[in-house]
């Protein structure tokens, strides 16, 4: 079954609500109309999982731009397969459970257009469409932060350094593998599998490698490109950041880009990603540690679960890559609670600084039980889905690197330590002074409904995940096949280099000449 007008309208169904909601007259019809668009996008995006289940296959497929030198195909793999959901999800609860004033026409429409254009990198197969739909994440972000945040300077400044530094290297990788494939005879050069057809030149391959890394290590706020999350988050619109924030979107670049099309280069640059990785965790969970503001906390928080999920990917083993997918699927859920969490405390109390809160579990007994449940989902507690993913990922990491796995679990042990001080200093000991006659409102029922959700679907999902495990498997062994061959191939073109240099047929790799 061709896919492309299925996920076509998926793509564009969010699009098309972000265009009713921002010419909305109120905030009400805004959100109405931002709740129709969202729901039918969820709606949409489970019908591709329940055709997997029904053994109807998806094949990609689109018309093509021969002008461009494109086609606009889209298609799914196994891992992309359980995003759409996923996102559908997190959209309907970020714009059904956030306080009502915060959901206003431009704020509506940005989240979104940041949704669809999130799924067409979920659904590109065509370089084209992948570039457009990377950029098209970034617009509403930056648009909503010049019109809300024109007078906080370092909010604005961020979001332009973000958007330049997550854009420019990949568009610049993208552009530079179309040129190659097309001298190397691609009729359609931005097309995925033409370019795997035809390959891309080993020599042009590591420098390619590098730009899609930077792209992709700025998008998961890694060191030394983190900077942007804690700010965005602290200072900016925390649905449209919580969106930006899903480390799914870069984990699918790095595959589908440099696994696929840049092997060589991706063996070669792989060792330098997983200690980038390890130093972003353990950097994120020890600036998490001190910090007192819960957005900013979260910020650092999710920099260092990135950290975490780019250290499995990088490691190359098939545990450490099946529980890094596995960790993108569980943080999204178990960040996007505590973050809703953070928004109601923030509501209703005026602050989401821990210094002026404490006590709140006498006021807000629910809303205390939710951070704890999700606080106890994100690092990994027996029967959460990310308890499955990090034993995966450590087990991964063990057998290769065990000095590497050691460091990782300092990293997650620290981010427990930092989650279970915020309940502490946010919902135990005595109530503040200024809080004693104020009064805070308990969650209501749209807030409980669906942060009883994403506690149940993260606890249901750690009991039995063996079928998100089977739909990831595929795309595992493609990943560990195309690195191995990628290894493969540069160490014969090394060995053959060697050879020529012996016989004389080539200079030698110090420059001087054969004798």
């Amino acid at each position: 079954m061709n896919a492309f007008p299925l996920l076509g309208t998926l793509v564009l169904a969010p699009a098309i609500a972000a265009l009713f909601a921002s010419r909305a007259r109120s905030n009400e019809g805004a959100r109405r109309v931002a709740l129709v668009g969202a729901a039918l996008t969820l709606l949409l995006s489970l019908l591709p999982l329940a055709l997997s289940y029904a053994g109807v296959a998806l094949a990609a497929g689109g018309p093509a731009v021969p002008l461009l030198g494109a086609r606009l195909r889209l298609g799914l793999d196994g891992y992309a397969l359980t995003l759409l959901p996923l996102l559908g999800f997190i959209l309907l609860a970020l714009l059904a459970a956030s306080p009502r004033a915060a959901i206003d026409p431009p704020t509506a429409a940005a989240l979104l257009a940041t949704s669809s254009a999130i799924l067409g990198v979920f659904c590109a197969v065509d370089l084209a469409v992948l570039a457009a739909a990377w950029v098209a994440a970034l617009a509403p972000v930056d648009r909503l932060v010049a019109t809300k945040g024109a007078q906080d300077p370092l909010l604005r400044r961020t979001c332009r350094i973000f958007q330049l530094g997550g854009t420019a290297p990949l568009i610049v990788a993208i552009g530079a593998i179309a040129v190659l494939a097309a001298r190397r005879g691609a009729a359609l050069p931005f097309d995925v599998e033409e370019i795997a057809r035809v390959g891309v030149p080993e020599a042009w391959q590591s420098p390619l490698f590098a730009l899609v890394c930077i792209a992709v290590l700025m998008r998961m706020a890694a060191v030394p490109f983190h900077g942007w999350l804690p700010v965005l988050l602290e200072r900016g619109p925390l649905g449209v950041t919580l969106l930006l924030a899903q480390m799914q979107v870069g984990v699918c670049v790095l595959l589908r880009v440099g696994v696929t099309l840049l092997p060589a280069g991706c063996a070669d640059g792989m060792p330098i990603l997983a200690v980038l990785g390890l130093i972003s965790a353990l950097h994120g969970a020890v600036l998490a540690l001190v910090q007192t503001d819960l957005r900013r906390l979260l910020g650092y928080l999710v920099a260092s679960q990135k950290g975490l999920v780019l250290l499995g990917v990088s490691s190359l083993s098939p545990q450490s890559v099946s529980g890094a997918l596995l960790q993108t699927f569980a943080l999204s859920i178990s960040i996007t609670g505590l973050a809703m969490v953070v928004g109601a405390i923030e509501a209703r109390v005026g602050t989401a600084d821990t210094r002026d809160l404490g006590g709140l579990v006498a006021r807000t007994p629910r809303m205390a039980a939710f951070f704890f449940l999700l606080a106890c989902a994100a690092i990994g507690m027996p029967g959460a889905l990310s308890f499955v993913s990090e034993d995966l990922i450590l087990h991964g990491i063990l057998h290769a690197h065990p000095v590497l796995a050691v460091l990782a679990l300092t990293a997650a042990a620290l981010n427990g330590i930092t989650l279970f001080r915020a309940f502490q200093r946010t919902f135990l000991g005595p109530l503040r002074r200024h809080l004693r006659g104020a009064a805070v409102e308990p969650l209501v029922l749209r807030e409980r409904a669906f942060l009883l959700a994403m506690v149940a679907l993260t606890v249901v999902l750690g009991v039995a995940p063996a079928r998100l495990l089977a739909l990831h498997e595929p795309v595992v062994e493609r990943v560990l096949h195309d690195v191995a061959h990628g290894a493969r191939a540069h160490l014969a073109a090394a060995a053959s280099l060697r050879a020529a240099e012996e016989d004389g047929r080539a200079p030698r790799r110090d420059g001087w000449p054969s004798p």
